[in-house]
């Protein structure tokens, strides 16, 4: 076959596996879509409960809430109204913050993707370092002391972890904040030297951030990184029984040669697969921390939404979170 026509095969092959992936993944997104309104239908109450407690309300507000929330309309219909809204990302209003859910997620969303993927990419850095340490190592007492603390660390639940934290941490020695995103107030009683640059400043800033994020990364982290360091291991160990490595150390290169050069760079994509699944699920994992830490991301609203039964920010959160 000439090679021009192999070109327009191989683009046409390429372009179709794009396009099957698309329509798969608008299918799931439906499912996962029509899932979350049939858990939103099966809860307890409706998102107009928290206004019919007032006394001083009318009957003709209340009218008009179950009008806008849809809530005397068949159930097909709010089915459809709902798949409308979340395939054209026109959430509505958020009764509980009073304002619209695009504007809650538009605040909530980059501080969980700064916390979590920030802490996924520690995770895998300080996986491959120190899965590439105790797998030259092996059955030395430091390979046993990593394997074992960091399967401790993996099975603690995520809030005993996030609460000794912040009990040692934040509330005996006062390190670090106990709650929230940033706290200039907080920041300019322990880094006096930075008050006089103003909470407007850039390095003042970076340092608020980085210690109410400190502790919720350093959990994460903790939690995670027995997988990194895993990984990273196993697959240094299987790759040092290759017969290049073998080959290399025959000719007379020093360990270190050897580990950086042949072992470690072999070892390496394993981790990376698994680096980029756990950046797209990273998200999934931030109701619980965020609760604990009160840094106000995706997963707190979403978990105060459900206790307020404010469906319409529920609904739109777990939405984006399945994407």
């Amino acid at each position: 076959m000439d090679k021009s026509l192999q070109g327009v095969a191989a683009v046409a092959a390429l372009a179709w596996y794009i396009v099957r992936r698309l329509i798969q993944g608008l299918i799931t997104l439906f499912i996962v879509t029509v899932i979350v309104f049939i858990l939103f239908e099966a809860m307890p109450g409706s998102p107009i409960d928290r206004f019919t407690q007032d006394p001083n309300i009318s009957p003709a507000t209340l009218l008009q809430l179950r009008q806008s929330f849809g809530i005397d309309d068949p159930v097909y219909i709010r089915l459809l109204k709902f798949l409308r809204n979340m395939f054209t990302f026109d959430f509505g209003p958020s009764f509980l913050e009073g304002r619209a859910v695009s504007a809650v997620i538009a605040d909530a969303l980059p501080k969980t993707l700064f916390l979590f993927v920030t802490a996924t990419v520690l995770t895998y850095v300080f996986g491959i370092v120190i899965g590439t340490f105790i797998a030259w190592r092996r059955g030395r007492i430091s390979e046993g002391s990593v394997v074992v603390s960091s399967l401790f660390f993996n099975n603690m639940p995520s809030f005993w972890i996030g609460l000794i934290l912040l009990w040692s941490f934040a509330f005996i020695l006062n390190w670090f904040p106990l709650r929230g995103w940033t706290d200039p107030i907080w920041t300019a009683q322990h880094f006096p030297y930075l008050a006089s640059r103003g909470s407007g400043d850039v390095l003042f800033q970076l340092v608020d951030l980085s210690a109410h994020a400190f502790l919720p990364m350093l959990a994460l982290i903790l939690i995670s990184a027995a997988g990194a360091i895993l990984l990273m291991q196993t697959s240094m160990l299987e790759v040092m029984g290759e017969d290049f490595v073998l080959t290399a150390r025959a000719k007379g290169l020093s360990e270190r040669v050897v580990r950086r050069h042949h072992v470690a760079r072999n070892a390496y994509l394993p981790v990376v697969t698994s680096f980029s699944i756990s950046i797209a699920f990273s998200i999934g994992g931030a109701i619980v921390l965020e609760q604990i830490f009160s840094f106000f991301g995706v997963g707190y609203y979403f978990l105060q939404a459900l206790l307020n039964q404010d469906q319409f920010l529920a609904g739109a959160l777990l939405f984006i979170i399945s994407l």
